[in-house]
């Protein structure tokens, strides 16, 4: 009788921890999830954003017969940005995103070397003011790449096409990894609370 009584109390006390693990595991749901309805928000707004930049840039074109998109992309076209699993163990993945092309601004470069006044012609008055410069400083600066989608449609695009092309890597960058992500780990966890309540019904059989 006594052994009886025992097995009942480990058998209830064995059904309590389950009860605070599944506790535990949907109070988890709930935070990842909410993470993935921001994420979903977050995709939709920059997404409308950069499609309200494209459509600027191709109202403000000055040439009407041409229009920013697909139909005007380099067959060359390579990606600029590279996506890396990398695992951190125990079944989990971390997703990092990393650019492809050469660093540095080239956009600002380029304005401020066409906004600079013309030098005068004198040789000696250039050499006074500004120093030579050494191959160090030369390879310092970075060379502009011509893998950037941006070049595709010339060397002067209209600055709305520049933030739709920022808008749509912020999103590569941002949203779509954590969305991966986050939709990885709520299927995780959906899996761990089915195995958690099938041994809730066997131990309360």
């Amino acid at each position: 009788m006594e052994h009886a009584v025992s097995h009942h109390t480990n058998r209830g006390d064995g059904a309590e921890k389950l009860w605070l693990k599944l506790d535990d595991l949907f109070e988890q749901y709930l935070n990842l999830l909410d993470q993935y309805q921001e994420a979903r928000q977050q995709l939709s707004a920059q997404l409308s954003s950069g499609y309200m930049s494209l459509a600027k840039a191709n109202f403000a074109s000055t040439s009407r017969a041409s229009r920013y998109g697909p139909d005007y992309y380099d067959e060359r076209m390579r990606a600029s940005r590279k996506i890396t699993v990398v695992e951190k163990g125990l079944g989990e993945e971390n997703f990092v995103v990393t650019c492809c092309l050469n660093s540095g601004e080239y956009s600002k470069r380029e304005t401020e070397s066409e906004s600079v006044p013309a030098e005068p012609d004198c040789e000696e008055a250039k050499e006074d003011e500004n120093p030579t410069k050494t191959e160090e400083d030369v390879n310092e600066r970075p060379k502009i790449d011509p893998r950037d989608p941006i070049r595709w449609f010339g060397l002067l695009v209209p600055p709305s096409l520049r933030s739709a092309q920022s808008k749509f890597i912020g999103i590569a960058e941002g949203p779509v990894p954590q969305l991966v992500t986050l939709t990885k780990e709520l299927r995780a966890l959906e899996i761990e609370i089915g195995r958690t309540r099938k041994s809730i019904k066997k131990i309360e059989k």
